[in-house]
């Protein structure tokens, strides 16, 4: 009997598809989010603009951590009508994986993104290759047998 009020209180036709084409355009915009960060860092980085990155950060943050917020309630949300209008379970999926995206991205950035130095570690950290991979490239590409034979100090001062 329960279920049958619930359908007169809260079925209206057009939540027939709750939550419809969200849960795809989420999970899309959660990648293209990463995808941006990814793209806009690597060029701070490259063209030495960390100040004006860090100078988004405050907004940044406020952006993230809402659409992150947004995503979650509008999983739970999605849960409770799948469990209670049997919609589809994939719709909840997708809402997770969204969410799931977004809390990683906001983890790897915050609360250690407080500084202008702290957003240099971190793309150092992220940009800078492990030394198991520079030594496996050092072995792959040894130096010319002419280097052997310089005798100038590059790093002396002159």
């Amino acid at each position: 009997m329960g279920a049958a009020i619930l359908y007169e209180l809260f079925r209206p036709r057009g939540l027939d598809d709750f939550p419809g084409p969200f849960a795809v355009r989420a999970r899309q915009v959660a990648e293209e989010l990463r995808g941006q960060w990814e793209r806009t860092s690597r060029e701070a980085a490259r063209t030495r603009t960390i100040d004006e990155l860090h100078a988004a950060r405050g907004e940044y943050h406020a952006l993230l951590n809402g659409h992150l917020r947004l995503v979650e309630e509008y999983r739970s949300l999605t849960e409770v009508h799948q469990r209670v209008f049997g919609s589809d379970p994939a719709w909840a999926a997708e809402l997770k994986q969204a969410a799931g995206e977004l809390r990683k991205l906001y983890d790897e950035l915050f609360p250690r993104w407080q500084t202008r130095e702290d957003l240099t570690g971190i793309l150092i950290d992220k940009f800078t290759l492990p030394n198991a991979a520079l030594i496996a490239l050092a072995e792959k590409h040894p130096p010319p047998p002419s280097w052997y034979d310089e005798t100038d100090d590059p790093f002396a001062a002159e």
